[in-house]
């Protein structure tokens, strides 16, 4: 814990930068988005499978176009892309709070998913990676902090803040929010850091010129082992959350247990995050990879097979341990195999494929509740696909 601490005291800005970034990357989850959905469908006189078209899409079209922007990471400065990315979030908040047809909100849902969930995260993540060799592992657990906070704090605000003074204005305030206070303080952290760090050298714009062709990671045999994992957490994660008031009502689980629930999950998820970071650089991403899923598939029968209230929350505490901990086992792994030079590549692509998942997870439960299918047998099937996948990824170890 003392050098845990030493760790902490020494980067304290660059770790700051990385959560700061990550915890407004909240503004383009599907966690807080939803909040604004029931608002957008009175509006726009959109049924349920309309709005939910709307989003399919546009988190796809933002899933197709991140390799092609996140890969500057790697080659502008990195002042320059934190403000790129940055002003393109405030934009998004602004082009949906302004949406006068449903159109407009489609643009504002792609702009919200490509900047805030994609690049935020991904501009911090890929940072932290690059920065730091040694204490990887911690640099990324603390990083990535921000996403439970977002969870714990952000809903009940947003939620609060709607009911107060409308969506509309809660979308501009959030804009002014990350204009006015975000990008300043971004700035601030990153004014002492290494030039190294900030500026790439010719040298290294060279090798990343010469590489940064995103899809040729698809001929990696790394990323075949990989990427299920990548793909069947986002893609179960989202179908999960945007289910689960359905869920709570199929099982007689009351709207404040449902949601409350969350809390618990974002304070497990943190708590994973923490503790992965010093096991990562002890043990090394690889050796952890392939049994970072088992409490998911543990938390995915709990939900399959427990109808008790009590059900839910333990099952997103074993769905948060490998949540927390896997988001720093697989960002640091990345760097394990591919190396640090063309991260914000690699890192793109993987995104990629978890944004991809997300707008298929929600629309693939739709339709086999649509279809009659139960809950029970829809997570007893999930907890099937999740097995092959833990299996699946003990191949990393043939891996050099």
């Amino acid at each position: 814990m003392h050098q845990f601490l030493k760790f902490i005291r020494a980067n304290q800005s660059l770790l700051a930068f990385g959560v700061l970034l990550t915890f407004f990357s909240s503004y383009g989850q599907t966690f807080l988005i939803s909040l604004y959905i029931p608002h957008l469908e009175d509006t726009f006189q959109l049924s349920s499978a309309g709005i939910s078209s709307l989003y399919a899409v546009a988190t796809t079209a933002s899933a197709f176009c991140l390799p092609w922007v996140g890969r500057l990471v790697d080659i502008w400065p990195l002042r320059r892309f934190t403000g790129l990315v940055l002003t393109g979030l405030a934009l998004a908040c602004l082009l949906l709070s302004f949406a006068i047809h449903p159109f407009m909100v489609l643009a504002g849902f792609f702009a919200l998913r490509f900047f805030g969930q994609g690049l935020m995260s991904h501009t911090s993540i890929s940072t932290m990676a690059r920065a730091f060799t040694r204490d990887r592992g911690k640099a990324i657990s603390l990083a990535t902090l921000g996403h439970p906070l977002g969870e714990a704090t952000l809903p009940l605000l947003v939620a609060f803040l709607i009911g107060v003074v409308g969506w509309r204005t809660v979308l501009q305030g959030s804009a002014a929010s990350v204009l006015i206070v975000v990008a300043p303080i971004a700035w601030l952290f990153l004014r002492k850091q290494s030039k190294d760090l900030l500026l790439p050298t010719p040298g290294d714009a060279e090798e990343v010129a010469a590489a940064k062709k995103p899809w040729r990671v698809f001929r990696e045999r790394a990323f075949w082992i990989l990427a299920p994992a990548v793909f069947i957490t986002g893609f179960l994660n989202t179908a999960i959350f945007f289910f689960q008031l359905k869920l709570g009502e199929a099982r007689d689980w009351s709207p404040t247990w449902v949601a409350g629930s969350l809390s618990i999950y974002a304070m497990a998820s943190a708590l994973s995050m923490m503790g992965s970071g010093p096991l990562v650089d002890r043990l090394s991403a690889k050796y952890l990879f392939p049994v970072m899923l088992v409490p998911y598939i543990l938390g995915i029968i709990v939900l399959a097979a427990v109808n008790h209230p009590l059900g839910y929350p333990a099952a997103l505490v074993l769905i948060a341990i490998s949540n927390g901990g896997g988001s720093t086992i697989k960002n640091a792994l990345f760097a394990e195999l591919f190396g640090t030079k063309v991260i914000g590549t690699v890192r793109s692509v993987f995104t990629m494929i978890m944004v991809f998942s997300t707008a298929l997870g929600p629309v693939s439960f739709g339709l086999l509740l649509d279809a009659g299918w139960a809950f029970s047998v829809i997570f007893w099937m999930s907890a099937g696909m999740v097995l092959l996948i833990i299996a699946w990824s003990f191949r990393i170890k043939e891996v050099r």
